[in-house]
């Protein structure tokens, strides 16, 4: 009896994190779950055999999910969990819709019917695929800097530790490349500073976008204005 709850409640007999529900979850399982929201942004799956893959909320074509892709047809699907080996049997979608939608929409709907016709169906089953990573395969490395850089990889401090030059030419990159010189403007993030102008070109500050990394604002304003910057 209790293994039947368990099936039913964690949905051992066809496996999908994505899918489990978290209502009358434990406390463990809920942390489980709220770490699968970060890695749900990193999966994309390959289609097998259709029994994994839901329909509309996983990605499985393209760069989102379908529901995101056409939004305006899916608010209006009664069944939102589907899989596309139920949703598709080679000829038409089996879905049906809560109120009938304009003209407008039927070219959406005709652009997901294509979308399904291209479905290849396998003998194996579904395969995830993780994005964040140029193997294709999870690591923790990878879903740790997708929950606390968004995905944003550190550039700048990089390239700094490579170059030939001095010490203290380095260390004023590398807070150059943090935005965390004592300029003005981070001056008066800490105190209130009097004159927040420009000694060069008389601007005031607020004005200005402190972005020292921007090759294109050197370009643009030329040594005047990053000396203007990089002045106390």
């Amino acid at each position: 009896m209790w293994r039947q709850i368990v099936d039913y409640k964690y949905k051992t007999n066809s496996p999908n994190l994505f899918c489990c529900p978290d209502k009358g979850a434990s406390p463990f399982w809920k942390g489980v779950l709220w770490a699968r929201q970060a890695a749900q942004m990193g999966y994309a799956w390959n289609v097998g055999d259709g029994s994994r893959i839901r329909f509309g909320e996983d990605r499985w074509f393209g760069n989102s999910s379908l529901a995101i892709q056409f939004w305006p047809l899916y608010i209006l699907v009664n069944e939102k969990v589907k899989s596309i080996k139920n949703a598709w049997d080679g000829n038409s979608l089996k879905f049906s819709f809560r109120s009938t939608f304009p003209s407008t929409l039927m070219d959406l709907w005709w652009e997901i019917v294509s979308i399904a016709e291209s479905i290849v169906f396998a003998d194996e089953p579904d395969s995830p695929i993780w994005t964040f990573n140029s193997k294709g395969q999870y690591s923790v490395q990878s879903l740790y800097a997708v929950v606390n850089f968004r995905g944003v990889k550190p550039v700048y401090p990089n390239a700094i530790c490579g170059l030939c030059i001095p010490p203290r030419v380095q260390v004023f990159l590398w807070l150059l490349s943090k935005n965390k010189l004592l300029t003005r403007d981070n001056l008066s993030k800490r105190s209130e500073v009097s004159n927040k102008s420009c000694l060069f070109c008389v601007l005031n500050l607020k004005v200005l976008t402190t972005s020292f990394l921007s090759v294109v604002l050197l370009k643009q304003f030329g040594l005047s204005s990053l000396m203007c910057l990089i002045l106390i």
